[in-house]
């Protein structure tokens, strides 16, 4: 059920009411709907309207649902796509394929034209700009979502792993396993031996190997259990493979931190140099893919175009900040955790319980300590 979708001939993410106005030139009342003013456009709009998402046409506009006692609206005015022969005409990966009530969302779009925060109105200001000065506009903001979502849909795995491996990787990403220390039965007859760290000493050269898989793995509790949800939601499913979008959000979020470093702008309370740990500000983050995108992933190039930006004077029109942007990396970080953690688990061996695995070791040097003092007898 998208509430918006993209014109071809206007060039900009239009809702049905915004899209009534325009082909019409007549304002949308409560007794005749834009859906109401658009029904003598259907062809036209099935070979006009894409969608937002996989760039798919075949559009056609579903009135609002009102209720018969009070004529609140129940439902609101949104886009339909089908096929010639009558069926979903979404590509089959794209979020809006599928029954309407079960379906996620489109929380990967951003209404740049919010002012719900100090980042978003900051970069509402940096989307005027741009448009302004002529560094990008909705027609590429589109290409750049058709790019996306191509460059996912080319690659998919299924969601196969054990459910559990996913608490076994945080748990091992939290484990200290820099500390390496190798066990000898004489170490426990110091009196205040700890034999929990000695297990984990041990845990840590039994499964090192495990840990270096791990090592660019930076995420915090948050991520993980949003990875869990996503693991348990999509389990046996063919999903995106997003592990091919590392290079560009690699360059993405590098780009934030120098941006954020570099422009005296408010972008939020999360320092910058925190944005690889806990993600930078979503807004943000969809500009600089943006920039990054029409600069062909140049980095300075990239640069060149926020500084650009950043020394324009004010826009004149702030009305061009009311556009419709992707966050091309939505729930990305959680996905590279669910495919690391199948990457852990199939290399694993033995149950998948790191207390349990703590408790069995602890129990092997106990015992092995008895054996050995027993033998010193």
């Amino acid at each position: 059920m998208p509430a918006t979708a993209f014109s071809v001939r206007f060039a900009r993410e239009l809702d049905v009411d915004q899209l009534a106005i325009l082909m019409t030139g007549t304002q949308p009342t409560p007794d005749r709907d834009g859906a109401e003013l658009l029904s003598i456009f259907s062809d036209a709009i099935r070979a006009d309207v894409q969608c937002s998402s996989c760039g798919k046409f075949g559009a056609g506009v579903v009135r609002p649902a009102k209720s018969r006692a009070s004529k609140a609206v129940l439902r609101q005015a949104h886009f339909r796509f089908v096929d010639p022969s009558g069926g979903d005409a979404h590509h089959p990966f794209c979020e809006f394929y599928g029954d309407e009530e079960t379906r996620s969302p489109q929380v990967s779009l951003l209404d740049f034209g919010s002012e719900k925060s100090a980042e978003t109105r900051a970069v509402r200001l940096l989307v005027c700009k741009g448009i302004e000065q002529g560094i990008f506009d909705q027609r590429r903001i589109r290409d750049m979502r058709q790019w996306f979502f191509d460059l996912k849909s080319a690659t998919r795995f299924t969601v196969s792993m054990p459910l559990e491996a996913i608490s076994w990787a945080h748990a091992l990403q939290r484990h200290p396993h820099y500390r390496r220390w190798q066990f000898h039965p004489a170490q426990a007859e110091m009196p205040a031996f700890d034999w929990k760290a000695a297990a984990k000493n041990q845990f840590t050269e039994d499964h090192f190997h495990l840990f270096e898989l791990l090592k660019e793995i930076r995420s915090d509790d948050k991520i993980w259990q949003q990875a869990t949800e996503l693991a348990r939601k999509n389990h046996g499913r063919e999903v995106f493979n997003v592990t091919v979008l590392q290079p560009y959000y690699e360059a993405a979020i590098s780009l934030c931190v120098f941006v954020a470093a570099n422009s005296s702008v408010d972008f939020g309370k999360t320092q910058p140099e925190y944005y690889r740990w806990k993600g930078p500000p979503v807004a943000l983050l969809a500009l600089c893919a943006l920039v990054l995108f029409v600069s062909d992933w140049e980095m300075n190039t990239a640069i060149s175009a926020f500084a650009k930006l950043l020394s324009a004077p004010a826009p004149s029109d702030l009305t061009l900040g009311n556009v419709i942007g992707l966050n091309p990396f939505h729930e990305y970080a959680a996905w590279r955790l669910v495919t690391a953690s199948a990457e852990v688990a199939a290399k694993s061996t033995g149950e998948l319980d790191y207390d349990r695995q703590l408790a069995t070791i602890e129990a092997a040097l106990r015992e092995q300590h008895r054996r050995w003092k027993s033998g010193q007898s």
